[in-house]
């Protein structure tokens, strides 16, 4: 054996499909040169992304050290680090990394890390494989501010199973917490599988706009009606989607209310979002119809004053919300299970079920 393959280190990334997948595969290449820049003894690290989602126990706890041995044998990988995005719980508090060093292995939990999440996980990973290299954990230094911002507390395993974790705490890391969730989640996901509904509030819509009456309504109705319609009309298109494609979630094994609580507000701002974005990709829709098909003399007739871009701008801004109304009885043809795909509850409950052989032929 040459000294190349000496000196060779090799860390098997595991990663949930979907946005823990995406983030493993843009930061894959920075975590080797930040590793081969860290440890200057000559070893060269090389990280392995294998997208794969690993079971789940009853308690919602991802299984990872019971395959670890496997994955080794199997893959050549000396350690094993999986990226979750389904949040972990250790003594009542959601945890954002288990580290077992016996194992070789760790968990990150990307739902954990909140908003900035490319350097999030990079910051992790390393602190992750500097333990399980034997380095302990690495020393912190940090500023006034960030120890009175800190939310991460250190938990020691007392079921004598090797892991550590670290654990956010408090207001602060709950609300961490569901921003993370929220995220994990991809709103902007959502909009596509919303085609039923985009179609219904665009032909909704459009009528509006033809419709010369919405014409005077809109440029009759006041700044503040306007953004009330706007806000119960998301609203509406919000609650149906909730409920018609029973997207209330019933999470299952440890922290099971705070779970019902933190998973239900993650659900109801995805869903939210994604309504926002689809009424703003209809407004701009309309507007651009508008402007093209609406001679600006004949709104001037029709209004009877001089018709500005404002006038335009209401315009698309009414119809708009008449369409999302209109857009939560097309949503009543999109997939069921398609929607649902956006939750967490639905991700957990296809993981209860996963069997390790099912993935166990793939190939990183």
């Amino acid at each position: 054996m040459d000294k190349t393959e000496t000196d060779t280190r090799t860390v098997g990334l595991l990663a949930d499909p979907g946005i823990a997948q995406s983030l493993a595969n843009r930061v894959a290449s920075r975590l080797e040169t930040v590793l081969n820049e860290k440890y200057e003894d000559g070893t060269r690290w090389v990280i392995e992304v294998d997208p794969v989602s690993l079971p789940m126990n009853e308690s919602g706890q991802v299984i990872v050290n019971k395959h670890v041995a496997r994955l080794r044998e199997k893959y050549g990988w000396e350690f094993v680090i999986y990226l979750t995005d389904v949040p972990q719980y250790e003594r009542g508090q959601p945890v954002r990394s288990i580290i077992n060093e016996a194992h070789g292995a760790a968990t990150l939990v990307l739902p954990s890390m909140g908003v900035p999440r490319r350097r999030a996980v990079v910051r992790f990973f390393v602190q992750a494989l500097h333990e399980l290299a034997g380095g302990g954990k690495p020393p912190t230094r940090p500023t006034s501010l960030g120890r009175v911002l800190s939310v991460q507390v250190r938990i020691e395993d007392s079921a004598d199973s090797g892991d550590h974790y670290d654990s956010i705490e408090g207001l602060r890391g709950r609300v961490l917490l569901v921003v993370g969730m929220i995220l994990s989640n991809r709103p902007w996901r959502l909009v596509p599988r919303l085609s039923s509904a985009l179609a219904g509030a665009a032909a909704t819509g459009a009528f509006g706009v033809f419709y010369t009456s919405i014409w005077s309504m809109a440029d009759y109705l006041s700044f503040r009606r306007l953004v009330l319609i706007t806000v119960v009309s998301i609203l509406v298109l919000t609650t149906w989607l909730l409920f018609h494609n029973r997207l209330w979630e019933r999470p299952k094994g440890a922290r099971r209310r705070e779970k019902l609580l933190l998973y239900n507000i993650a659900t109801v701002f995805t869903v939210a979002l994604a309504a926002a974005a689809m009424y703003a990709l209809l407004f701009i829709a309309l507007l651009v119809g508008s402007l093209v098909v609406i001679d600006q003399a004949f709104l001037s007739f029709e209004l009877d004053h001089e018709a500005t871009m404002s006038e335009y701008l209401n315009l698309a801004w009414l119809a708009a919300s008449l369409g999302t109304l209109g857009g939560a009885i097309g949503s009543s043809f999109d997939e069921v299970k398609s929607v649902q795909r956006a939750t967490f509850s639905h991700r957990e409950f296809e993981r209860r079920n996963i069997e390790f052989g099912s993935f166990d032929a793939e190939e990183p």
